[in-house]
């Protein structure tokens, strides 16, 4: 759908009326990106308890990644292994070293094999 030249943004009044009238209204002419910043800014006030009890719920049900320290404390703080299986793809796209690797491990047991 093309815009017609006649279209007005969110906040922009195109009337001369408002253009005379000024900031002594209180509603003085607004660019795109300032009322974009002052929609937002209306829809965070207005829905920002909702947002605290998401993050709240949130933080009770995901698990932070364990974080190391800093300076001279710092400690490797490895993440767990997410994936236990290799599938086929894994085999044939991977380089004949990490397939190696790969085998190897399917063999040891430590990694499934899925076809």
């Amino acid at each position: 759908m093309a815009r017609t030249r006649d279209s007005a943004q969110a906040g922009i009044h195109t009337t001369e009326t408002d253009e005379k009238a000024g900031p002594s209204t209180g509603r003085s002419r607004l660019s795109t990106a300032e009322a974009r910043r002052e929609y937002q800014r209306r829809y965070y006030q207005m829905h920002k308890e909702k947002a605290k009890e998401y993050q709240r719920q949130y933080n009770l049900t995901h698990k932070k990644k364990a974080r190391a320290g800093r300076g001279k404390n710092d400690l490797i703080a490895p993440r767990e292994v997410v994936r236990t299986t290799f599938n086929t793809a894994d085999l044939m796209h991977a380089p004949v070293e990490k397939t190696l690797k790969m085998l190897e491990k399917i063999i040891r047991g430590e990694r499934m094999f899925t076809m």
